[in-house]
């Protein structure tokens, strides 16, 4: 039997036990709440990290073919075109009508080879006429050479009131000693179309005409070639203002060493481009044809076109395809399903020579609608979140008027390419000089990219109008002509 002394004493120990265990068991749960807190934190930054991680690898994945990135920016893999096969074999196709070189009737040259001696006796034969002539035609450049046109005038005085009278000379016979129009013409064309440097066109011009001509003097006649060039742009300026559809985008390009901005109004029969230091609504602003244009204005989703209300807007399907496609390629397969609308929708408004019956196209704006909140519900439950495909398919569902208004209206495309298409060559101007030194070479360019550009729609001579160009014709009188 314990005492009263060793119960108590028992008991003490035992709640000095309790106690022990208790400030255990409170340490236990402390350090347990620390570790949730911990593992929820690090659950958090697991799942940041995650979508970093497809975020980096999404972007070494795309390429031109997948996303807005130019094919100069293509690093890693040629991307596939997005074109299916055709089936068709190269070359030209049955039914094609080709074009080969034939005989004319009037060469400008004759060469006659005789025979006059017999090769069997050694007879002469200059008198015995030919029984046959078999003809060959030789098609080659005659020899370049740099010819000097003397002006002169006739200053008379009148025996009557002895006023003096002077013929007057061609507008654009100007000084004492100068280069002709056609001359200019052709370091124009060749150094802004053709984009070959001022040294290696010295060269050029010296190698094929025996004559040589300084940078320096070319320069200055790009700048004369500018001069004569740059009033014709109000003419195109005012067919884009005119137009119903009018195609809009911009490009980067280096000037001075500093990134500026080639902003482009095109139809398919005009074309507008200029440089502008910045990219957005100052640039086209000052430009001065956005803000009068009253059409369907045809561009990507760049914030700074839906600010020009006076003007209906249409969006470039192209470069939804292109964002349709990275998503295809990171599993979405709603992306898949939008890609065939869009296709499909394209084929049944050719079907209609250009836009579809108001029941139809009802029709498939409601498969659209679909599609996009089928896409939505499911990217909202994806972990983690889908920004950029949940970005994308919500400009869809906001902006549906404007892109399927190709649905209804005739006159609207399907893409923004002849836009692109114009932009093309200042990427490749850009590719092969580097820079532009002055913010003037750069008007002169786009000057004249403008100008050939229209001119080649319009499917004139490029070299025989900016001959008449520089002699001091209009844009309207060479494209009246037929």
């Amino acid at each position: 039997m314990l005492t009263v002394q060793q119960a108590v004493l028992t008991m003490e120990s035992l709640m000095d036990k309790i106690q022990q265990q208790n400030q255990f068991i409170h340490q236990l749960i402390q350090e347990n709440e620390q570790l949730r807190q911990k593992n929820k934190h690090l659950s958090k930054e697991n799942e940041r990290l995650r979508g970093r991680i497809q975020e980096l690898e999404a972007r070494t994945k795309k390429n031109s073919s997948n996303s807005h990135l130019p094919p100069s920016s293509d690093r890693f893999a040629r991307p596939r075109s997005s074109r299916k096969p055709s089936g068709k074999k190269p070359g030209g196709q049955e039914g094609h009508r080709g074009t080969t070189l034939r005989q004319v009737e009037h060469p400008h040259h004759r060469v006659v080879h005789r025979v006059n001696r017999c090769q069997g006796c050694g007879a002469s034969l200059c008198e015995v006429q030919p029984f046959k002539v078999d003809v060959r035609q030789v098609f080659d450049l005659p020899p370049a050479a740099i010819e000097v046109t003397q002006h002169e005038r006739e200053v008379k005085s009148c025996p009557h009131c002895q006023c003096v009278q002077q013929a007057p000379f061609p507008p654009h016979v100007t000084n004492h000693v100068q280069y002709g129009p056609r001359l200019i013409a052709l370091v124009v064309y060749l150094h802004h179309i053709q984009l070959i440097p001022y040294k290696r066109l010295s060269e050029m011009i010296e190698a094929l005409y025996q004559h040589s001509i300084s940078t320096g003097t070319l320069t200055n006649m790009v700048k004369r070639g500018r001069e004569a060039l740059e009033p014709n742009l109000d003419i195109i300026e005012d067919a884009l203002l005119d137009s119903n559809i009018l195609h809009v985008d911009e490009t980067s390009l280096c000037i001075e060493g500093k990134r500026a901005w080639v902003p482009v109004a095109c139809t398919s029969k005009y074309t507008y481009v200029a440089p502008h230091a910045s990219r957005g609504k100052k640039a086209t602003d000052d430009i001065g044809i956005l803000p009068r244009y009253k059409g369907t204005m045809m561009h990507d989703a760049f914030g700074t076109y839906p600010n020009y209300t006076e003007a209906t807007h249409a969006l470039c399907h192209a470069h939804h395809l292109r964002d349709l496609k990275n998503f295809i390629e990171q599993g979405q397969t709603w992306a898949m399903r939008m890609t065939t609308f869009l296709f499909a929708a394209k084929q049944a408004v050719e079907a209609h020579h250009g836009a579809l019956p108001n029941e139809e196209a009802k029709r498939w704006e409601r498969v659209y609608d679909r599609i996009l909140a089928k896409a939505q519900r499911r990217l909202e439950t994806m972990t983690p979140l889908p920004k950029k495909a949940l970005a994308f398919v919500r400009r869809l569902q906001k902006r549906k008027e404007e892109a399927l208004r190709f649905l209804r209206e005739a006159h609207v495309p399907f893409d923004n390419n002849q836009a692109e298409r114009d932009l093309r060559m200042v990427k490749v101007k850009e590719n092969i000089s580097g820079t532009f030194r002055d913010e003037t070479f750069a008007q002169s360019f786009c000057i004249a990219r403008s100008i050939v550009s229209t001119l080649t729609k319009h499917e004139k001579n490029v070299w025989n109008s900016l001959c008449r160009l520089l002699k001091g014709e209009t844009l309207d009188d060479i494209l009246s002509t037929t």
